[in-house]
């Protein structure tokens, strides 16, 4: 055997050794990178089917009065400073606004109005601070108020959280980050109505869940924060996060039981194009459930338009309107109660147009009801213009929807960012839809919502009425710009 036999010997022997010893690592790499098997997955379902626990909170406005008799959920205050003092390593927040500290607003009288926004900004500031949890926070830019974002830019600067503002528009042509929600170790989170905002928490109506002990969608959660995070840096098409499959969606929800019954629930988001695969689009979730009501349907949304209502020039949007026409026709009874805040002149009118179609069917109705927050006896205009509903839920016999959006396409199909937990029961006892149900209730029997014709007689087309939403002081605006959207 000459020499040069005996080092090609060596050669080959030395590549064999190396792959002997790297297989087994490699092995360990793919075995990290496989998707998660089936049965690991039902174990997870069946974990959290057992510790799952679901609530609902609610703000309600300070100096308003429903009866003793009356339900009373958590209130939105103290389900957020529990999510942030019981968070042990990550707090993510989304917010359409970060304007905790009425100050911001309202300078030197602030103090009286703004003690739970204070303090939720103090308990921020504390545990960011500590360098135990690492708080990340997404926020929409630009602001659209005086204010908006003024306590995510301090939180920053003090180093509590690490911040990334997003303009939408950017990615999406158009639009705004609007959604709302916190999420705490991937496991629990509150997802509502409710701006990061003072006024969210004493002055508006506002409807949410709290969600605790939830791994399976906490972990839901956490990748539709990731989706907005990522953008800053990755965009769209390269966005990791948007790869992630969403666990359960409206073919396959998680099973759970909420207050002692089975229901099944699943979170759905907008735009599409921001979905993870087999996400469930929002707007395909609300017109499911409106679609597969028998009985009745109540809901309770802000804003009302049948529209892209903040284009220029408007597009008619009709996917809701329609569905809720087809509710009508089959004899289902719906009550609908909105606020008339912006272009009040244009929202009564489509409401008008659906409540022309009660008496339609023999076993079917269909009422609208506007609900005002009545002003204070002080002569502020911002407390004043603030106290209105901004509640976005709905409620049918089997199901309920607690979203972010407002009820027009802009906020679907026109770039905005939102999210919507559906919870369905469909057993013999149905306790979260009940509860709902009776929320729904005590706001519809309220002295606060009142019937649209004399609405639309006395604010839209008199204004003599003592009820009426006042205009918007232009001062509080940020921009010009912003006048035009909500």
């Amino acid at each position: 055997m000459t020499a040069q036999d005996v080092q090609e010997l060596k050669n080959r022997f030395t590549i064999s050794h190396f792959i002997v010893l790297i297989i087994p690592f490699l092995a360990i790499g793919l075995i990290t990178k496989l998707p998660e098997k089936p049965e690991a997955r039902l174990v997870k379902d069946r974990h959290c089917f057992n510790t799952c626990k679901l609530r609902i909170v609610e703000t309600i406005p300070a100096n308003i009065s429903f009866g003793e008799d009356t339900v009373f959920p958590l209130s939105t205050f103290r389900a957020w400073k529990s999510l942030i003092l019981n968070a042990q390593e990550e707090l993510y927040v989304a917010a359409y606004k970060s304007s905790l500290q009425g100050k911001h607003v309202l300078g030197d009288s602030a103090q009286y109005y703004s003690q739970e926004g204070d303090t939720i900004y103090n308990t921020l500031m504390s545990v960011g601070k500590s360098r135990k949890v690492n708080v990340r926070m997404v926020e929409n830019y630009p602001p659209k108020d005086k204010g908006d974002n003024a306590d995510g830019v301090i939180l920053e600067n003090f180093g509590a959280v690490t911040r990334k503002s997003i303009d939408i528009s950017e990615y999406m042509g158009r639009g705004k980050m609007h959604s709302k929600f916190l999420v705490a170790d991937r496991k629990s989170f509150y997802l509502g109505s409710a701006n990061l905002d003072w006024r969210s928490l004493n002055q508006k109506m506002e409807l949410g869940v709290l969600v605790e002990d939830c791994e399976c969608l906490g972990e839901d959660m956490h990748n539709i924060f990731h989706v907005l995070w990522d953008l800053k840096n990755k965009g769209i098409e390269s966005n990791e996060a948007l790869k992630v499959k969403a666990a359960y969606n409206k073919e396959k929800p998680l099973e759970i039981q909420v207050q002692g019954e089975k229901a099944q629930v699943y979170i759905a988001t907008s735009p599409k194009e921001l979905n993870n695969p087999r996400r469930t689009w929002d707007l395909d979730a609300i017109v499911s459930e409106i679609d597969a009501a028998k009985k009745f349907i109540d809901i309770h949304v802000m804003d009302y338009f049948p529209l892209f209502i903040y284009r220029n020039p408007r597009v008619h949007f009709a996917n809701i309107d329609d569905a809720i026409r087809r509710a009508v026709v089959r004899g289902v009874k719906i009550r609908f109660l909105a606020a008339a805040l912006h272009y009040p002149d244009i929202g009564t009118r489509f409401l008008k147009s659906l409540e022309s179609l009660n008496g339609f069917h023999a076993n079917g109705t269909m009422e609208v009801k506007i609900f005002k927050v009545p002003r204070t006896n002080i002569e502020s205009i911002v407390i004043n213009r603030e106290r209105r509903t901004h509640n976005k839920f709905m409620v049918t016999e089997s199901a309920g929807i607690i979203g972010t959006s407002n009820w027009s396409g802009d906020y679907f199909m026109g770039g905005t960012t939102g999210a919507a937990i559906v919870i369905r029961q469909t057993g013999e006892k149905r306790p979260f839809v009940d509860e709902l149900k009776d929320i729904f209730k005590r706001d519809w029997d309220s002295d606060y919502a009142h019937p649209l014709e004399e609405y639309f007689e006395k604010c839209v087309t008199s204004n003599t009425g003592d009820f009426c939403e006042g205009k918007k002081d232009p001062r509080l605006f940020a921009t010009p710009a912003s006048a035009n959207s909500e």
